[in-house]
């Protein structure tokens, strides 16, 4: 058996963090059935890179899951879910505050219905308080949440992550809450209500800056990606792209110097020590090692540093990243052979279990596959399905 084999999921949301949660709890295990609008089906169906038709995202973020469709606006579309509830021992959400209650599906109402029922909400800036229900995107938590402000070139506008890492930590929080809950169940015997929101996972990686703050009054700011503590700790553009370098040692800038040929730098008065090499930095030592590492190959630079115990690092790109060794032998990346579309390549699951090993998917449902199996087993009738159709509640 899988980790989390018959483990059976409720997936009520359109959103990032929730389909990247139960895609890793689907992959050790567990049954994932997406309820999805009738008309339509996820937003994210559509979004881009599509090919032959259908969004390449949406398949990665939901490949081996099912699918429903099922307006649970609608008050027989909520009957319908409310019957649902004892088959399932999770239930995601991610509406709006207030919202969920409304339709009598809070988790009181199902809680009333199923005491034991796992349900795990989600929402960008929480369910209670002045911006509960405040119109969000990633955009707007990063900027709420500081990491914005803490992010890009000194001196210059903040910055975003290009990757969506506020959804990957939130979903990571998200999955391992339905975990921490499903156990504390089996001692238990009743279940719980899981709350994460998007700005308070972002707040979680900001680590020691509300200490430096509320303590010596330091305001952690934009400072690009050069390290103030001790130098040269950077980024570098070379002949043919940027490498990352990171010295932060004297006997590491000593080797440095001699393997990249900077033997006058190493000389010199102002950067005989760290406290030097980090005074006034952007002014002094980085645009002389800018200019003399723009001769050399970043991969050449990498090498160098490398045979004298320096971290560095080539920054390198999708195309450079996806046959990389260290990328294949750790199993990072994993390739499926889709019925649509061909071979394709994903970022593993990023936790491995020594015995017990993920699944890999290669498709998402079509729109509404599992539905009628999914009223079969409620026990309601070919003629009423097609009444429901109908009316568009499924």
């Amino acid at each position: 058996m899988n980790a989390l084999e018959n483990i059976k999921i409720l997936d009520l949301s359109e959103k990032l963090t929730i389909s990247l949660a139960t895609l890793y709890l689907s992959s050790y295990g567990a049954e994932v059935t997406k309820v999805e609008r009738p008309n339509g089906g996820d937003k994210v169906r559509s979004w881009e890179p599509v090919k032959n038709g259908d969004s390449l995202y949406f398949n990665y973020l939901n490949s081996g899951k099912k699918s429903i469709t099922l307006d649970i606006a609608t008050a027989e579309g909520a009957e319908i879910l409310k019957k649902l509830l004892p088959f399932y021992d999770v239930v995601c959400v991610g509406a709006e505050a207030g919202y969920m209650e409304s339709l009598g599906l809070g988790y009181e109402d199902l809680k009333a219905m199923k005491p034991d029922i796992i349900y795990a909400s989600y929402s960008y800036y929480g369910e209670t308080g002045p911006y509960k229900n405040k119109p969000a995107s990633s955009l707007t938590a990063q900027a709420k949440g500081v990491a914005m402000d803490m992010t890009g070139v000194h001196n210059e506008y903040p910055v975003q992550s290009a990757p969506s890492i506020a959804e990957h930590y939130s979903a990571a929080y998200f999955a391992t809450g339905i975990v921490m809950a499903l156990i504390d169940r089996n001692i238990k015997g009743i279940g719980q209500k899981v709350d994460i929101a998007l700005l308070d996972s972002i707040y979680s990686c900001i680590e020691a800056a509300p200490t430096a703050y509320s303590t010596v009054g330091e305001v952690h700011k934009r400072k690009g990606n050069f390290d103030p503590s001790c130098a040269p700790y950077d980024t570098f553009e070379t002949s043919d792209g940027y490498v990352a370098v990171g010295v932060a040692t004297q006997n590491q800038w000593e080797k440095f110097c001699d393997v990249l040929d900077l033997g006058d730098l190493k000389e010199d008065p102002r950067f005989i020590d760290n406290e030097g090499r980090r005074t006034d930095y952007m002014n002094t030592l980085r645009p002389i090692l800018a200019k003399r590492l723009s001769v050399y190959t970043k991969t050449e630079v990498e090498n160098k540093c490398r045979t004298q115990g320096i971290p560095c690092c080539a920054v390198l790109t999708i195309p450079e990243i996806t046959d990389l060794p260290n990328t294949l032998e750790n199993g990072y990346m994993v390739s499926v052979n889709s019925e649509k579309y061909g071979t394709l390549r994903y970022p593993s699951i990023p936790f491995v279990l020594g015995d017990t090993k993920a699944k890999s998917f290669a498709d998402a449902p079509a729109l509404g596959k599992d539905t009628n199996a999914c009223m079969e087993m409620l026990g309601i009738t070919e003629k009423d399905i097609h009444t429901l159709q109908g009316k568009k509640v499924i």
